[in-house]
């Protein structure tokens, strides 16, 4: 991946020294071997300390609102799940295209810290390097190579856009992941198998650990509302009180809110300080509306609109209920 990391670098620079972007977006290094965060750049020297690694999973799109508030133009460092990201941004009409330069990169998919640790692999860990299908894990006693998939985030083993759906420039040639789709509700599936009071019964529990730090809202691409309903104290929708049916209400209104426009990036779940899997309760509610209205992928094509934002008469109506008879 340093090649790639190169010319990230060198692309960055010869932008913002041309004058082709006013500020770049991309990732910088952090003091430990998984830490790789968002970086603001505006000047050429600013630019050596960008980098591409396996721990830049960190979607950039969501950032892009706040920055083009300046009367600037952006460059940005997208992957697959960050383009469609930032299309559904596009879709919703909060980025303006004019004012951004999308450099694409194609992703070979990003290691979940959390399983190295799992693993007993991080004490003294110095760096990870992955290749292709292998990854090395580097201590002052030598290296271990393993394959990458054993150490892949969950997201990234079920991803279908590896490579970006929208880009003004490409910066590698697009990669292959055998990835199929017959995984990719397993999780929601070992949940629908539950009974009704299994599955009520995990989600209090799951939902009972949120500590309203909004982290989930404030990552999500999909969940850009220049004021959000949660923060606006004459909604009276909730409180802030440590409560479960207050917790429960929160993320099923914010689930619900994203539905049909969910890019699956999986970012709730990264960030989520207390490991509520998130990303599941959204994938759950992608599956019922493939079932109900046919496939969607929200943020491939951006001049689609989604399902649950059109209404036709042939539609399903899988809220009918029946009683004597009728309906």
């Amino acid at each position: 991946m340093e090649k790639i990391a190169n010319k990230v670098r060198e692309t960055a620079r010869l932008a913002l020294a041309n004058g082709e972007v006013n500020k770049i977006l991309g990732w910088k290094k952090g003091d430990f071997w998984y830490d790789s965060y968002p970086a603001f750049i505006t000047e050429e020297e600013g630019t050596a300390s960008l980098i591409w690694d396996s721990f830049c999973v960190a979607n950039l799109s969501k950032y892009l609102i706040e920055q083009l508030k300046e009367d600037i133009k952006v460059g940005v460092f997208l992957k697959g799940c960050d383009a469609r990201a930032f299309n559904q941004l596009l879709k919703d009409n909060r980025v303006d295209r004019d004012k951004v330069v999308i450099y694409g990169l194609p992703c070979p998919g990003m290691i979940d810290p959390e399983k190295v640790k799992k693993a007993g692999l991080a004490k003294g860990l110095l760096d990870v390097q992955k290749s292709e299908d292998e990854v090395v894990f580097i201590t002052k006693e030598g290296e271990q190579k393993f394959s990458a998939r054993e150490f892949a985030y969950d997201k990234c083993l079920t991803c279908q856009y590896p490579n970006p759906v929208v880009y003004d420039e490409l910066l590698a040639e697009e990669v292959e992941r055998n990835n199929t789709t017959e995984y990719f509700y397993q999780d929601v599936e070992e949940i629908e198998k539950m009974s009704p009071d299994e599955r009520f019964a995990y989600w209090v529990e799951q939902f009972s650990k949120c500590i309203r730090c909004n982290a989930c809202r404030n990552v999500c691409p999909a969940c850009s509302c220049e004021k959000c309903i949660f923060d606006n104290s004459k909604a009276n929708v909730a409180g802030k009180a440590k409560v479960d049916s207050e917790e429960q209400f929160f993320h099923i209104v914010r689930a619900y809110h994203v539905a049909g426009r969910c890019v699956d990036c999986g970012e709730c779940s990264r960030v989520c300080p207390v490991g509520i899997p998130l990303a599941k309760l959204n994938r759950k509610i992608i599956k019922d509306i493939t079932e109900f209205y046919g496939e969607h992928n929200a943020g491939v094509n951006p001049s689609l609109d989604a399902p649950l934002e059109t209404f036709k008469l042939e539609d399903i109506d899988p809220f009918e209920t029946r009683a004597k008879g009728g309906k």
